[in-house]
């Protein structure tokens, strides 16, 4: 059976390879988008909530920066700060065009928190790799200034695993 997901070409159900990827622009910034199996197979279903989360990017993307938002303000959340802060001692004179330093009523973090980019999604919808995650989330910076990314971890049921600083 064959399968047409938004941006994609049409992919056979039954003959899966191992990976598909394409990159699409969304607000003036690529985004990559990739498939990643495990089997040969797959149910339709799972390409069902595939298609849906392709089709409401910004919505997805609006509900992972409220995570992302969180764990920044939340005392106990160290990810978003620490990654944040990596980049704002460690980068400090290559954000200088984004960031304002001498702006004392928004944090150099505050700020570069905002202008974190959606960069990947990345599909794992039968557990490829062993992640228990149906789909992650990359968020970057600049792909210019650091290879680190900010991941937002999501299950077959849409709810938030964890999120991870990655390279």
């Amino acid at each position: 059976m064959k399968y047409k997901l938004p941006h994609f070409e049409e992919i056979d159900l039954t003959q899966l390879d191992e990976y598909y990827n394409v990159e699409i622009e969304q607000e003036g910034h690529k985004i990559g988008i990739d498939l990643n199996f495990e089997g040969k197979e797959i149910e339709t279903q799972s390409f069902d909530e595939i298609k849906k989360i392709i089709e409401n990017i910004e919505s997805e993307d609006s509900k992972n920066r409220t995570y992302i938002t969180s764990d920044f303000k939340d005392e106990n959340g160290d990810t978003v700060k620490e990654y944040l802060e990596f980049h704002i001692e460690e980068l400090a004179e290559e954000l200088s065009g984004i960031v304002n330093f001498e702006d004392k009523s928004n944090s150099p973090e505050k700020q570069l928190l905002e202008k974190l980019k959606l960069g990947r999604i990345g599909f794992y919808p039968d557990g490829k790799y062993g992640t228990e995650s149906f789909v992650v989330f990359d968020y970057i910076v600049d792909r210019e200034l650091s290879d680190q990314i900010v991941v937002v971890n999501i299950d077959k049921e849409g709810k938030l695993i964890n999120l991870a600083w990655e390279s």
